[in-house]
């Protein structure tokens, strides 16, 4: 005895895997403002920053003072980038580093970045 199984079953549960299948990664991808802030997160280096929007970020944080190098990369925005350490407060213009010392850094944007672009931001702790 063959069982037939109608026309319009077989489209809608290949439909239904179709959309199961493709659907699965996007669900999986973490909840970011962007894919390019998604692509950004995964690919980045363990010293290297990107910033979106109204990004903020704590990229230091010590028990004592270290000598800490920032960098922000040329960049398309002239936005400059405000650096925080220990109660004091600076601005770093594209393409150019500072050096401090302090316990912690905080950095973020001095204004809002326009969406889908970013300010990529170098870190190094010297000692």
């Amino acid at each position: 005895m063959c069982i037939s199984i109608p026309k319009k079953i077989m489209i809608a549960a290949t439909a239904a895997i179709t959309t199961f299948v493709f659907a699965l990664p996007l669900a999986a991808q973490p909840q970011t403002g962007s894919y390019l802030e998604y692509r950004a997160r995964m690919q980045s280096d363990a010293d290297e920053y990107f910033f979106f929007e109204d990004d903020r970020k704590q990229v230091v944080s010590y028990s004592r003072d270290r000598i800490v190098r920032v960098c922000a990369a040329d960049s398309a925005e002239v936005i400059p980038l405000r650096v925080e350490y220990d109660d004091r407060t600076t601005m770093l213009t594209p393409g150019d580093c500072i050096r401090v010392e302090a316990m912690d850094v905080f950095l973020e944007p001095a204004d809002s970045l326009e969406p889908n672009t970013f300010m990529r931001v170098e870190v190094d702790t010297l000692n």
